[in-house]
């Protein structure tokens, strides 16, 4: 059977037509741009709403915080903050109803940046408080930790130990000279030290301990077995001449062990026995 290849023809007859590859690319164009002007309105609604809602944000927080946030700002911050609101929803309602998407942005940074620095403030004080709190307790887990060590992990020698509490000293001295700093500080400026500060300062005592707990434990030293064999009989002159025969001396004796009951035999133990049980102390000396 013969194969034949075939040429295929496309035609187009009446007033549509395909698009041409020019036709093709500015409709892409098109789309793109539309799609541009789309998320940008969006934008704008989100800019625009987060913008109006900071402007409540710090009036509600200036009436509802009004003795914390009196506590670690001053009274020029805070009517400074109160004439920024007003003038923002002022402008925002006036010349910001026709506003772009970058002016918005702008707006919103000069509003927020100024009280952003306040409301840190405020939130730092109970964050640097739990950070410290729960990194006092690592810190005793960690001492805890050495203690039990000292019959768990032989391996972990006394000066490695030391090593480890001498650096979770040093983190409690971080802790005190960065509390009595803060304590003298301005309330009103930018807090000595921050909450995320705080965890950080056991990185070192954790790479110590994560690598002291991966120490192989040493290897127990096995126990020689004894030669039972050597208790067991003597050396054989005693019975026997040294041509293998038994002496008369040696045969009165053998007749008067044999007439012995034979319970007395059975009651005896051999030596040897008795002298391959060992104490519980020392098995569990050798499995450590």
């Amino acid at each position: 059977m013969l194969k034949r290849t075939l040429t295929v023809s496309s035609a187009h007859h009446g007033a549509v037509q395909p698009y041409s590859d020019e036709i093709m690319a500015e409709s892409k164009l098109k789309l793109q741009e539309l799609a541009r002007v789309d998320k940008d309105r969006m934008m704008l609604e989100e800019i625009r709403n987060t913008y109006e809602s900071y402007i409540y944000k710090i009036k509600n927080q200036l009436i509802d915080k009004e003795e914390e946030i009196g506590a670690i700002s001053t009274e020029e911050q805070r009517e400074a903050l109160l004439k920024s609101a007003a003038e923002a929803e002022d402008w925002m309602y006036d010349e910001g109803y026709d506003a772009g998407l970058e002016t918005y942005t702008n707006k919103y940074e000069e509003l927020s940046a100024p009280a952003e620095k306040v409301f840190f403030r405020l939130k730092e004080i109970s964050a640097r408080a739990n950070a410290i709190s729960d990194l006092n307790k690592k810190l005793g887990k960690v001492v805890a930790l050495m203690t039990k060590w000292e019959t768990t992990m032989p391996q972990v020698t006394e000066e490695e130990r030391a090593d480890v509490l001498a650096k979770v000293e040093d983190v409690r001295k971080w802790i005190s000279e960065k509390t009595e700093a803060q304590a003298a500080a301005d309330p009103t400026s930018d807090p000595v030290f921050t909450s995320d500060e705080v965890p950080l300062q056991t990185t070192e005592v954790q790479k110590v301990v994560s690598k002291l707990s991966r120490k192989p434990k040493p290897v127990p030293k096995k126990e020689e077995k004894k030669n039972e064999t050597e208790s067991e009989g003597g050396d054989g002159t005693d019975t026997e001449d040294l041509d293998g025969e038994a002496t008369p001396d040696d045969k009165k004796d053998s007749e008067d062990s044999s007439e012995e009951p034979a319970s007395e035999d059975s009651s005896e133990k051999p030596a040897s026995e008795d002298s391959s049980e060992k104490p519980a102390s020392e098995e569990e000396g050798d499995e450590l």
